[in-house]
């Protein structure tokens, strides 16, 4: 691959860009394609994502066509590799690098594969003996997009160009202007994900709840919940201990990309380490996201100059995963627990206002 501006003297003629979920993930490519688009003009940069996460991408201006598969549905991968040899591309970027995405980009023959480096050698020595070798310095953290960026680093992108974007449909961003207008007027000033796949992700529910209720005490902002369907039972157990009258719970009554379009809107933002916290992110909302036993050091912080990240730095057994558990393993969950909300009061009234984009 050194030579592949020789190999292709002209320019690339077609990308294959293959990350099949899940939503932050997806949104943390950004930086590369918008990148790739500026390098190679012409060039048809196609993208492979699971069908539920399509949306994601369908309004993206830089992409030529979103290739969605159902991974459950019976020959699709089969259907979908025959597919990509057919086509032609004259590189294919393995953003994903799991068994799904290897069968489709690896055959005889085949354009050159460039593939993220998932350090799992590191990981695994961070998450079991608490050994930090993703950088010389403690405090510096490489994003997740600097690692898909590194991984087309012989197609001339630059690794320090790392702002994400999310491109929505304008149907539903008017639609989500509108339904902020009334409420603002309603005193809906803060928004919050809960949710996350994880047990050891989720800050407790009666954490949001108290916190919730001092919010509107003190500064008389209600709050909105979002989410998911899955997410809807935990945000209607905040609403309860916070009160129905000052939490709006739509987990599951919008789509996701309804979803989105509020997150856009987000005078603040609150969640655990999350997709949605990417999305805010992509939005560059003010935001302040809640570590648990996950830690920034895996790549996956908020990219974005309006965020913080509330955590317990100096806790002994995180990161206890790379992707979080169903239970505390030592039976505590300090890394939670020690975040106070009293802690995420003083961070949220902190973060600056800054205007709806």
């Amino acid at each position: 691959m050194k030579n592949f501006k020789r190999q292709f003297p002209n320019g690339l003629r077609k990308i294959l860009l293959i990350r099949m979920s899940s939503i932050g993930d997806i949104i943390l490519t950004s930086p590369l394609i918008r990148q790739l688009r500026k390098l190679y003009p012409e060039a048809a940069i196609d993208f492979v994502v699971r069908q539920e996460f399509a949306g994601l991408l369908e309004s993206h201006p830089d992409i030529q066509r979103v290739i969605s598969i159902d991974v459950k549905e019976e020959g699709a991968l089969k259907s979908l590799r025959a597919e990509i040899r057919e086509t032609d591309y004259d590189v294919i970027l393995d953003l994903h690098r799991n068994f799904r995405s290897l069968y489709l980009s690896l055959y005889p023959n085949n354009p050159p594969v460039l593939a993220i480096r998932k350090n799992q050698l590191k990981r695994f020595l961070l998450v079991k003996f608490k050994l930090n070798l993703y950088s010389k310095n403690a405090d510096e953290f490489h994003s997740v997009p600097e690692k898909y960026l590194q991984a087309a680093s012989s197609l001339g992108v630059d690794r320090k160009d790392q702002v994400l974007s999310l491109h929505l449909p304008t149907a539903e961003t008017e639609k989500a202007d509108v339904a902020w207008q009334q409420l603002s007027q309603e005193g809906f000033q803060v928004v919050m994900a809960p949710g996350a796949r994880h047990f050891t992700k989720r800050w407790p529910p009666e954490f949001y709840g108290e916190l919730i209720r001092r919010l509107h005490a003190e500064k008389g902002w209600k709050t909105l919940l979002l989410g998911g369907p899955e997410e809807r039972p935990l945000a209607n157990e905040i609403r309860e201990i916070a009160g129905a009258d000052i939490v709006r719970n739509l987990c599951g009554e919008i789509s996701l990309l309804q979803t989105l379009a509020m997150i856009r809107k987000a005078p603040r933002f609150l969640s655990n380490d999350s997709g949605l916290m990417h999305v805010a992110a992509a939005f560059q909302r003010p935001q302040i996201a809640i570590f648990g036993s996950t830690v920034q050091a895996l790549g996956f912080f908020p990219v974005n100059p309006n965020a913080r990240v509330l955590e317990v730095p100096d806790l002994s057994c995180r990161p206890c995963s790379h992707i979080g558990r169903n239970e505390c393993p030592k039976g505590h969950f300090k890394c939670m627990m020690d975040v106070s909300p009293e802690r995420v009061y003083d961070a949220l009234s902190d973060a600056p206002d800054k205007p709806s984009r």
